[in-house]
């Protein structure tokens, strides 16, 4: 198998780091300059809230928004010296142990997510080339991805000759294992001189304040990723190669010959053919190579994976094939989880499979495939319903997240209003504002199909609502508007009269004249059917009990006036000069 690890810095903007195996892409990693803090950088804060309900403390470390650290991340030595006798409860309570505008270190361990704050923790971690330093902690241990009892045995058997400091914890990552005894020791004097430096800048700095701030890109992929199986380090960017350069030949110069600048006009990505399959990684449906597909759904909750058969024939059965297409699919999930850094609660729906050894392979299948992958892993089997549930540990944010921006059409949600019905819920909107009375000028804004379904579709209901209420509805269409964004503007105010009759007085309060408001679609309904009812009642009453000579006095205009529209126009769509009112007269 070639692997190869390519990194593409060309762009301060956005770096981006790819491992190909066989050129198929294996794993990816895209930081953007307008990205949160990174996962590891070391801040110096203040305790600014303290929640006993939720048994955490939010904390100030310099960013837009403070940051939330359980109890649970608390060390010891942060609690207050005179409940020290506490300790040994074992339910004990933060606020006793802890005090408002106290300054702690802490470390971020996962970033801003959403309307989420940083999570913090203090119990910090220091990650090195082949050891991670914990420093204030007395365990240690071995990479979970080193496996054989024999590799574990002498390894640790090497971490008890190297004189580690009391209170500090080792762990050995994988890229330990079969390393001398030496390499050990190097890296870790060099990571003891950087908690020492850690710890000299905390004592000098201000809360709130940033301590150390993690490697970038490029030499995070390499000291994380790079494994001596990678025949070739590939970089596009002078700078950033010089920066790997020095990197190799203080921490492993024995590999700085794989180390390689890439020169040539065709870009690194093109030329290795990543660029396509990076963008399938934005896609909702994943072809497989068997004809069937799995269909990729992160929610608020949770991310659904479905598995679909598609075209997939290769068994000679419904369950070989089920069988067959499922294996396929479990290994391109789990490398879909890894390239799209999804994290928390996933639940795959499988074909659904009868045969209970079908099933177990499928998840041994699975498990396999996770096994590559960094982040923490609790993987369930399949239930009787043909689900299975994984969780993920959350390293960074989704990789849509640093790449996409919500629609601004639809909000996120993929689907908008028809046309009709987004007009017709305006309409409704603009009864109920006209049911409130005392509006002389009605202004809507809208989008421009909308504009024009209301001055076609809806021209008499317009004409009509016109007549009724003596004014002018101005409607303006704007062409590229979204749809929920929809203004309706209602100029109210009285129009003056020589005579008042205590009888024609208007019920309700009236609102100053050029108040504008805006009317939600919960009255809308309810405030046309009362203003219907009522007109029903005054047009019988006046029909049938008032005498015609009274009637044709009432309604009596001062000087002739204009109808609010010549015959045979209707509502403008541009703003026009308000309906001339009338003068009652009795």
């Amino acid at each position: 198998m070639i692997k190869k690890m390519l990194i593409n810095a060309q762009d301060p903007e956005e770096s981006r780091m790819a491992i190909v195996e066989d050129g198929v892409l294996a794993d990816l990693i895209v930081e953007t300059s307008l990205a949160s803090p990174t996962r590891g950088n070391i801040y110096k804060g203040k305790i600014v809230n303290i929640e006993p309900s939720l048994q955490a403390v939010f904390v100030d470390y310099g960013e837009s928004r403070h940051g939330f650290l359980p109890f649970s991340e608390i060390h010891p030595n942060y609690y207050a010296p005179s409940t020290q006798d506490r300790e040994k409860d074992p339910r004990p309570r933060i606020q006793e142990l802890i005090r408002r505008n106290q300054e702690v270190l802490v470390q971020l361990e996962r970033g801003e997510m959403g309307t989420k704050g940083a999570a913090l923790t203090t119990y910090i971690s220091l990650p090195g080339r082949y050891l991670v330093l914990m420093p204030g902690s007395d365990g240690g241990g071995i990479s979970r991805k080193i496996e054989g009892e024999k590799e574990r045995r002498k390894i640790k058997e090497i971490v008890h000759e190297l004189e580690v400091p009391e209170g500090m914890g080792l762990i050995v990552r994988t890229a330990g294992l079969d390393r001398a005894k030496t390499d050990l020791a190097k890296d870790l004097q060099y990571l003891l001189r950087l908690w020492e430096s850690i710890q000299e800048k905390a004592g000098k700095a201000h809360a709130p304040a940033l301590i150390y701030k993690e490697r970038d890109l490029v030499i995070r992929s390499i000291r994380d990723y790079f494994t001596p199986e990678v025949e070739e380090v590939l970089i596009d960017h002078r700078e950033t190669f010089n920066q790997a350069k020095e990197f190799f030949r203080t921490i492993m110069p024995r590999y700085q010959n794989k180390l390689k600048l890439y020169g040539e006009k065709r870009p690194l990505f093109s030329k290795y053919e990543l660029e396509k399959q990076i963008e399938t990684i934005y896609q909702r449906r994943v072809p497989l190579q068997s004809g069937g597909s799995i269909v990729v759904d992160p929610t608020e909750a949770l991310v659904s994976v479905d598995v679909n058969s598609g075209r997939a024939t290769q068994g000679k059965g419904m369950e070989e094939t089920a069988l067959r297409t499922n294996l396929e699919a479990a290994e391109e999930i789990a490398r879909q989880l890894r390239l799209r850094d999804l994290g928390g609660l996933v639940v795959i729906d499988f074909i659904d499979m009868y045969d209970r050894k079908h099933k177990q392979e499928v998840e041994r299948s699975l498990r396999n495939a996770l096994k590559r992958d960094k982040a923490r892993m609790e993987v369930g089997r399949i239930s009787r319903f043909g689900l299975l549930e994984l969780s993920r540990q959350r390293i960074r944010s989704a990789l849509s997240e640093k790449t996409f921006i919500p629609c601004e059409n639809c909000e996120g949600t993929g689907l908008v209003k028809s046309t009709e019905s987004a007009a017709l819920s305006v309409l409704r909107q603009l009864r109920a504002g006209l049911a409130r009375g005392g509006c002389t000028q009605v202004r809507v804004e809208l989008p421009d199909e909308m504009a024009t379904y209301l001055l076609n579709q809806k021209r008499e209901e317009l004409f009509r609502l016109e007549k009724l209420y003596g004014l002018k509805i101005q409607i303006a269409g704007h062409p590229g508007l979204p749809h929920h964004r929809t203004h309706i503007e209602f100029t109210r105010g009285e129009a003056p009269r020589a005579d008042r009759s205590p009888q024609k007085k208007r019920e309700g309060p009236t609102l100053p004249e050029g108040h504008p408001e805006r009317v939600t679609q919960e009255e809308a309904d309810r405030l046309a059917i009362e203003e219907l009812k009522k007109e029903t009642k005054e047009s019988f009453l006046k029909k049938f009990f008032w005498p015609p000579s009274l009637w044709r006095g009432i309604r009596k205009p001062s000087k002739p006036a204009p109808l609010p529209h010549p015959e045979g126009h209707g509502p403008t769509r541009e703003a026009a000069e308000p309906s001339k009112k009338w003068n009652d007269t009795i």
